[in-house]
């Protein structure tokens, strides 16, 4: 029976070793070993890595789950595909894949041959000018299509957008050695002549409105190097810090389909489109039990029906796990604007109080809905009230000519949606 095998590390130091067998189907299976000297450090039961798998040195965590949650850091479609035939490894093995992308991934995980360590001073990183940020673009919108090879991608970054991980030092654009931490994601717009051209141009402009309420830090711009378009987003899951390797202290993160334990193979189960899982409730339950209120969550929910972000997935929705053990929803990402094209669907990506049809999703529904994760009915009121009078005032302020990608129709849109939410919260 064929195995591979990795060390994952966290946070300075290492935390397991995961297993990868092939199975009497043919398929691969992932087995996790925690390092002892993890349990000592985070406790028996730490949920640092994932609430899906606590520590436990006994009673190992099943293999299914483990598989989903490691598949979940990969890149999904034809990118995953294309990025392993690069690495000519199995793309349904992600200890294999992880060999070759293990040096950068979303959160703080560094996963390094078995027995090794990362190296804090790896080769350098590679500066860029605009011709070979394109050049990158254009190779990431090229395995995206199905076609393309490169051997420069050191980043493994989840989704199917085309999309690339590099370092911005203040001075310019460097692409990062194999294990230096990445500080921005660049995606590439879609074209001009897309129904959704303006996709990139509608999520900075979320996101500046995200900002402006608190559900976000990150910075977000639309950007164009030698012609390709692209939205660049700073990584909410980097801190600058002088005294880390590459001068960037990785924080450790999961989105909630990993801590629910759903395999998003199948794109569509990102969605709850009336299914059990994935659900609000289970990720505000999730906040709960590692010990964070829901409240954000439900704030961010009113975002995303406010300004009409249909995709508003488990895979768009994270959680942050620091090193001191405590856990906090993440900052508000993945947030754009869809409702302004007539052909965009008008289902939510998780229900709400038992409604999915956007159109006929209120306040109401919303408080009802904070209620059923325990919050008490006022609070659930407040938050829900004072996000949207938090949002109508962002939308007065906001410079729109900061945004002009973003079309009026899009603009009047998410003010009357607010507008809308906000006439129907209920009464005190």
């Amino acid at each position: 029976m064929a195995t591979a095998e990795i060390d994952a590390w966290l946070y300075g130091s290492r935390v397991a070793r995961f297993v990868s067998r092939d199975s009497l189907r043919g398929t691969r299976r992932v087995e996790l070993e925690w390092d002892p000297a993890a349990i000592t450090r985070w406790g028996y039961g730490s949920r640092i890595l994932s609430h899906l798998l606590p520590m436990d040195a006994e009673e190992p965590s099943p293999p299914a789950r483990v598989t989903a949650w490691l598949d979940g850091l990969m890149p999904e479609g034809r990118i995953r595909d294309h990025m392993a035939m690069e690495a000519g490894v199995d793309p349904e093995d992600p200890v294999g894949f992880f060999l070759a992308y293990g040096g950068d991934t979303v959160g703080a995980l560094l996963f390094v041959p078995v027995g090794a360590a990362p190296r804090p001073n790896g080769s350098r990183a590679v500066r860029l000018d605009d011709a070979d940020v394109a050049l990158l673009l254009r190779e990431s919108l090229a395995r995206a299509g199905g076609h393309g090879r490169s051997q420069h991608l050191t980043s493994s970054l989840p989704g199917m957008e085309p999309k690339i991980g590099l370092v911005h030092d203040g001075a310019g654009w460097l692409r990062a050695s194999p294990d230096q931490p990445t500080t921005h994601i660049l995606k590439v717009a879609r074209d001009a002549g897309s129904p959704t051209a303006d996709l990139t141009d509608t999520e900075a402009a979320a996101l500046d409105l995200a900002r402006r309420v608190g559900l976000t830090t990150i910075d977000a711009h639309v950007a164009e190097f030698d012609g390709m378009r692209c939205i660049v987003v700073s990584r909410y899951d980097r801190v600058p810090d002088l005294d880390a390797p590459g001068g960037q202290r990785r924080v450790h993160q999961e989105d909630a389909a990993q801590a629910l334990g759903l395999n998003t193979r199948d794109p569509e189960r990102k969605f709850q489109h009336g299914r059990a899982l994935p659900s609000l409730a289970r990720i505000a339950q999730v906040l709960r039990d590692d010990g964070a209120r829901p409240d954000s969550l439900l704030a961010l929910t009113v975002l995303n029906l406010a300004v009409g972000n249909t995709d508003a997935h488990a895979k768009n929705i994270s959680l942050l796990r620091r090193a001191d053990g405590t856990v906090s929803l993440a900052p508000a990402y993945d947030v754009s604007m869809h409702l302004h094209h007539a052909h965009a669907s008008r289902i939510f990506a998780m229900d709400v109080a038992g409604e999915r049809a956007m159109d006929r999703i209120t306040a109401g529904h919303l408080v009802e809905e904070g209620a059923s994760w325990g919050l008490p009915r006022r609070r659930a009121r407040r938050v829900v009230a004072q996000t949207l009078d938090g949002l109508r005032t962002a939308i007065g302020e906001v410079e729109r000519d900061a945004h002009p990608g973003v079309g009026p129709d899009a603009w009047s849109v998410v003010t009357e949606r607010t507008d809308a939410l906000r006439n129907s919260v209920p009464e005190a």
